[in-house]
């Protein structure tokens, strides 16, 4: 049997097509051959997560975003599907929180509680939250700092009047002669 050169050409296609399918999917950070173990969280607003960001526990990445879907039947809360190690088991009470740093980049964190017997099993759901980071702690000072301005103000303008009096001046004219 001769093998033209149109099913070489068809060949090549179909392999780079595959090969591309599951290059696209490893640069997004999806493992080619899910081992992971599926659970899922429910917020309010995920600020911007997104599917293939990155989850860490401790400061270790231990998993990936699958997938993010809205649900329509319970209060509009938005339903994360996330896979972690199969190493990992997550004791019951804990949480995840979204996080975002200043550059904009959003990642999810889990608060692992210490319960060394009870684990959440396989495909439960965890209660997520959002951490606002230092932007929320500045939107907490905004009313301190509104009420710190009419005091600020009269503040600047006593001692604007004061370097305004001429006599400043010549006081401190006299302090360099005798000097």
């Amino acid at each position: 049997m001769k093998i033209t050169k149109e099913i070489k050409i068809a060949l090549v296609a179909i392999v780079s097509i595959v090969l591309l399918f599951f290059g696209m999917n490893f640069l997004k950070g999806m493992t080619l051959f899910s081992n992971g173990d599926s659970y899922y969280i429910t917020f309010k607003d995920i600020s911007g997560l997104s599917s293939s960001s990155p989850i860490f526990a401790n400061g270790y990445r231990v998993g990936v975003v699958k997938d993010v879907s809205f649900d329509y039947e319970n209060n509009g809360d938005v339903v994360v599907e996330f896979m972690v190690d199969d190493d990992l088991q997550i004791p019951r009470g804990s949480t995840a929180e979204i996080v975002s740093d200043l550059m904009g980049n959003v990642k999810m964190n889990l608060l692992l509680a210490d319960n060394p017997r009870d684990f959440v099993a396989k495909g439960d759901t965890i209660m997520g939250v959002i951490n606002s980071g230092m932007l929320g702690k500045a939107k907490d000072m905004i009313p301190v700092i509104e009420k710190m301005l009419p005091k600020l103000d009269s503040i600047l303008a006593n001692i604007n009047m004061l370097l305004s009096d001429p006599n400043i001046g010549r006081t401190l004219g006299n302090v360099q002669k005798t000097s």
